[in-house]
């Protein structure tokens, strides 16, 4: 399995608090200047929560998660859901767990520190929605992108946003019969491409 730790990733640097608006709710993070996105919410994180399917009730896993921005949005507009959070870095996942109880969504969300999917290898999700981690290299978007296939419920939805590289991914995902391309949607130079595990 492909592991993208670096111990430089996980200094601190400066800290600080950002707000985000979702859905007519301001959500507050605190966060490292470090971590990615860690100035203010990047724009990649606001197309994909803006384009994003997603289900009243069930479980959600958001992949990479960083430090929180879109899994703890989604607990908080969705009360009904139970989300998952997985990150590889713990400087991450350590503000992630910190911003869960800020914003009140604790109770209902999961958030755990391990290589993509290995902290949840044995479950099975309703959504899997990621903005991957370009910078780690294309075998681990890879893993996350074709990964999710195998833990996505059957009717289930896998999203991600990418700056490059969805024709790639698209391709692949096309040759299957198990999948249904939902949405591959360009904008501000970013693609929200959105599938569904038959």
């Amino acid at each position: 399995m492909t592991h993208y730790f670096r111990p430089d990733r996980y200094k601190r640097g400066k800290k600080q608090i950002i707000s985000f608006v979702y859905r007519g709710m301001t959500l507050e993070f605190i966060t490292y200047s470090s971590l990615f996105s860690g100035n203010k919410v990047d724009l990649g994180t606001e197309l994909l929560l803006e384009h994003a399917i997603i289900v009243e009730k069930g479980t959600v896993l958001d992949v990479g998660c960083g430090y929180g921005v879109i899994g703890i949005s989604l607990a908080k507009a969705f009360p009904d859901l139970q989300v998952y959070m997985v990150d590889i870095n713990p400087v991450a996942v350590k503000m992630a767990r910190y911003n869960a109880r800020l914003n009140g969504v604790e109770e209902r969300v999961k958030i755990l520190q391990g290589n993509v999917y290995e902290p949840v290898k044995n479950m099975v999700f309703d959504i899997i929605i990621s903005n991957p981690p370009l910078s780690a290299g294309k075998s681990v978007v890879e893993e996350i992108i074709m990964g999710s296939i195998e833990h996505l419920r059957r009717g289930g939805y896998a999203e991600f946003v990418l700056a490059r590289g969805a024709n790639y991914y698209i391709d692949k995902l096309s040759n299957r019969n198990d999948i249904e391309i939902i949405k591959n949607v360009s904008r501000k130079g970013y693609t929200i491409l959105i599938f569904r595990r038959k």
